[in-house]
């Protein structure tokens, strides 16, 4: 290598056979520059030379106690590459040869060494090693191809087998062994039919066969889909590819495997979903048409359509989508498509297709385009959804609207007409009653004598007045039904009093005619819980139509029996002339009579039987008729015996006092002046409570509230004065006025009490009574009456009823007066309209409640109105009775009697007393 320095490492530990060889170098190779490095130890020449900076390394084989030996072979272990010649002091043939073995490339006898021999030597040891690293180089480039070889191999996702011409696998990849479940041993050498499934095997061999035999079709190698066999049997679909390969004389066969079963699944599922896309599309729920954009003609159509519209797919596709609308929207459909021609979409356009039969189905059109790779329309993908149902749905509802706008209507109407009929209820009402009360006063001759044509013509007045009234109230009992708002105010009803009542009431038509009227009452009924009050309409109206057709000198009963455990059946039967059949239908039907006609011999409206219906279907009965013509009739009506879903409130309003005369405690432990005291009050008409001591009088205290108390401070177990302190504290009584009567006056120890008198022993009755008359509590047969009615009329009929009956009538036109009469006059009772301009009924009530006379005064409340339940409950703590003024003055009267005691009969009383 001229031009280039020969780097030469030199081992050795003797410095003579060092220079020696130096100098043989340096005169050896006169044309090539030498550099010469020496080292005379073991351990100083491995480290040089494992540097690897040296082109040759001469290497005495004897360093010490190490060999040269020891030195190549732990330079061979680092993979030092340097070529190495020994040097030796003898030749020795064991040597050389493992020398040459631990990688010397010579191996020189130091005592034959000559200036040529080493040059010879060194050119011989610099071509061995370049010959050993081109070697390297190739077994290297070698060792690379096979290890890139053998990873594509193994990193080929495929099975891979190579198979000579007897059909043994001699080669497979670790693919192919999982593939199969075989270990790569398993494999070589085996036949490869073992991994096909028995019934594939012959057919293989053929093949196999044919496959060598014909080169053409080697060239172009063979794909197959085969069914494989696992070692545990299994089979899976795999595909197979042919490759042939030659080595030397012998052919060899690449097989590549692949797996295809997960293909093969997905195949099989894309099939499926074809097929469920498909089953989608034929049978969608909505109906999808393609429509060439040229000519408007139908490419493609779904079975929905065909379904839908009673035509065949054959039928439909071809021809102009514009003969599949109905001729009411075809213009429509037209503007559609040319909407679609322009923007290549249409959403939402309510259109109508034609059905087969001629019929007309209500669809929403969408149309999306299908254009070619320049963006030109080439067909459309319509959707005709079904919108029949919604359409009918959108009718409906529009309907039900205007059913909604018109029953709002009604509910106006009703809601005026109930305004309506509670004017009318008080403007008719109201002069009705000054007309029945001012006729029944002079019919009865209390505001002076009259004439007997003059009573002939006040009778006929109230007959056709009570007519007229009775007309009224039917007429809005039925609104009132019709509207659901006739109310029942149930309550235990003794039916024997009830039903006299009510013959009672038509006793006057009875005896006119001389009907004799039967009642016959089951003795068993005692539980029945009813509206009074509604039972005596039924009942009235029953009767009233019985002694109405009922020849003079006839019968008609009343029956009330049981009708099964919970109802009761009510029945009147008559003698008359009975009803045909065919008239029957026409029983309980407003304004539907039987006698009709101007020549018709029985006055009536038709009302009362509808009506009698209608309230006795509203509590859950039911009624009906038995009729004979010549015989007679029977009217019947089934009710509950008691009402149902409701509890049973109290009977009656408020809770009527124990007697109407003042309530005085008389609280006494001398049982001589106790008994003067008792027997002086209840003389004057005062009702009278005792207590011995102040404890009794405590209790008593507790649960009444008293007009007036007497009391003694002399008690046995306590003083006046601390029974008169826990009185007052009890809260009934704080206000109640107080007489103190005591041997002793003691009026200082009255400090801070509501003390309104001091009477000494022995007391005389005159003062006791007229202190108890300046308390404002006096005895009840001085009291008057007290009227509070707005109506001028009914103002003027009270007073003069009460004065013929001898109460003491004290009116006032408005509540404000009428508490300032009550204050100034306490009054025995109070009959109160409820409906007065300023302050009204319910305002005076509870006014009234809050003073000491007012607690315990009655209130009969009288007015013109129909009351709803909610009215009445208002009432039911405050007033002892409501009366309608369609009853009459008589009913009012009647419940005046019941909480005050009557003039006459107090006189009387009052004069046995004496």
């Amino acid at each position: 290598m001229p031009g280039e320095s020969l780097r030469i490492l030199l081992i050795d530990d003797d410095e003579e056979d060092r220079f020696l060889v130096r100098s043989l170098l340096q005169e050896g190779l006169p044309d090539q520059a030498v550099s010469v490095e020496e080292e005379a130890t073991f351990e100083r020449g491995l480290a040089r030379i494992v540097e690897g900076r040296f082109d040759l390394a001469f290497l005495d084989y004897r360093l010490g106690e190490e060999d040269a030996l020891a030195l190549l072979s732990q330079a061979g272990a680092k993979g030092v590459t340097t070529p190495v010649v020994v040097l030796t002091g003898r030749g020795s043939e064991e040597v050389a040869v493992e020398a040459m073995k631990l990688g010397a490339v010579d191996y020189l006898v130091k005592s034959k060494l000559d200036r040529l021999g080493l040059a010879a030597c060194i050119h011989r040891a610099l071509d061995a090693a370049r010959q050993r690293a081109r070697l390297d180089l190739a077994k290297a480039a070698l060792r690379e191809s096979e290890e890139r070889l053998r990873t594509l191999i193994e990193a080929v996702p495929d099975g891979l087998l190579v198979v000579n011409v007897e059909g043994s696998i001699v080669l497979g990849n670790a693919q192919a062994g999982v593939m199969f479940d075989y270990s790569r041993e398993e494999l070589l050498g085996r036949p490869m039919e073992m991994l096909l499934p028995d019934r594939f095997r012959e057919a293989h061999v053929g093949h196999r066969l044919r496959y060598r035999a014909e080169p053409r079709m080697r060239a172009m190698g063979v794909g197959l889909d085969l069914l494989a066999r696992r070692k545990d049997g299994s089979e899976f679909p795999v595909e197979v590819s042919l490759s042939p390969i030659r080595t030397g004389p012998e052919l060899l066969v690449v097989v590549a495997i692949r797996d295809v079963t997960e293909r093969k699944r997905m195949e099989k599922e894309l099939r499926a979903s074809e097929a469920r896309y498909q089953d989608l599309y034929e049978n969608a729920p909505d109906m999808f048409v393609s429509v060439d954009a040229a000519t408007a003609r139908i490419l493609q159509c779904n079975q929905t359509l065909a379904t839908a519209t009673g035509y065949s797919k054959e039928e439909i596709v071809g021809r102009p989508v514009f003969e599949m609308y109905h001729p009411d929207c075809l213009e429509e459909a037209r503007r559609a498509f040319r909407d679609f021609v322009e923007t290549g979409e249409v959403r939402d356009r309510e259109l109508q297709l034609k059905r087969k039969d001629g019929s007309r189905i209500h669809v929403s059109l969408n149309v999306r385009a299908i254009r070619d790779a320049e963006g030109r329309i080439l067909h459309s993908m319509s959707t005709w959804r079904d919108i029949t149902e919604r359409k009918h749905r959108e009718e409906l509802q529009r309907r039900s609207e205007e059913m909604e706008e018109q029953n709002r209507r009604i509910q106006e109407a009703n809601r005026l007409k109930s305004e309506f009929l509670a004017n009318m209820s008080h403007e008719l009402r109201t002069p009705l009653n000054a007309i029945l009360g001012f006729a029944q006063l002079m019919h009865d001759g209390k505001v002076g004598a009259v004439s007997d044509q003059h009573r002939e013509y006040l009778g006929d007045i109230l007959t056709s007045g009570r007519h007229l009234l009775q007309l009224v109230n039917d007429v809005l009992d039925l609104a009132k039904v019709e509207s659901g708002k006739l109310e029942f105010l149930p309550e235990p009803v003794e039916l024997p009093k009830l039903v006299g009542e009510v013959r009672d009431i038509l006793r006057t038509l009875a005896a006119e005619k001389r009907i004799f009227v039967e009642t016959q009452v089951d003795p068993t009924l005692t539980d029945v819980v009813a509206d009074p009050r509604r039972l005596k309409q039924i009942l009235y109206n029953y009767l009233s139509n019985a002694l109405k057709f009922t020849p003079d000198g006839g019968q008609a009963t009343v029956r009330v029996a049981p009708e099964g455990p919970e109802a009761l059946r009510l029945e009147v039967e008559d003698k008359g002339v009975g009803i045909s059949p065919e008239d029957l239908g026409r029983l309980f039907v407003e304004f539907q009579q039987l006698d009709t006609g101007v020549a018709k011999r029985h006055p009536g409206t038709g009302l009362g039987l509808a009506l009698t219906r209608r309230i006795v279907e509203a509590q859950g009965g039911h009624v009906g008729v038995r009729s004979t013509p010549g015989t007679g009739s029977v009217f019947f009506a089934v009710l509950p015996r008691r009402p149902r879903g409701a509890a049973l409130e109290s009977k009656g309003i408020a809770a009527r006092p124990r007697t109407a005369a003042p309530l005085v405690l008389v609280i006494e432990d001398d049982a001589k002046d106790r008994a003067w005291l008792e027997a002086t009050l209840s003389g004057a008409d005062y009702a009278v409570e005792s207590a011995r001591t102040g404890g009794e009088a405590l209790a008593r205290c507790r649960d009444t509230a008293y007009d007036a108390i007497v009391l003694d401070i002399l008690l046995p177990d306590m003083s006046g004065w601390d029974a008169l302190r826990a009185i007052r504290a009890a809260g009934l009584n704080r206000d109640t006025p107080t007489i103190v009567v005591t041997v002793v006056a003691e009026k200082g120890k009255g400090a801070g009490f509501f003390i309104h008198d001091y009477l000494e022993k022995p007391i005389q009755a005159q003062d006791l009574l007229a202190s108890l008359t300046r308390a404002g509590v006096p005895p009840s047969l001085v009291r008057p009456i007290l009227v509070v009615e707005d109506d001028p009329a009914d103002r003027r009929i009270m007073e003069a009823l009460l004065s013929q009956l001898g109460y003491r009538p004290l009116v006032r036109p408005d509540g404000a007066s009428g508490l300032q009469a009550a204050a100034e006059d306490p009054p025995a009772a109070v009959i109160l309209d409820l409906l007065m301009p300023g302050m009204d009924g319910f305002q005076f009530l509870e006014r009234f409640r809050r003073t000491g006379i007012g607690r315990r005064t009655p209130v009969i409340v009288w007015t013109a109105h129909d009351l709803t339940t909610e009215v009445l409950s208002r009432l039911r703590a405050s007033a002892q009775a409501v009366v309608q003024k369609s009853s009459g003055a008589e009913a009012l009267l009647e419940e005046l009697r019941a909480h005050v005691l009557p003039p006459r009969a107090a006189g009387d009383a009052g004069s046995q007393r004496k």
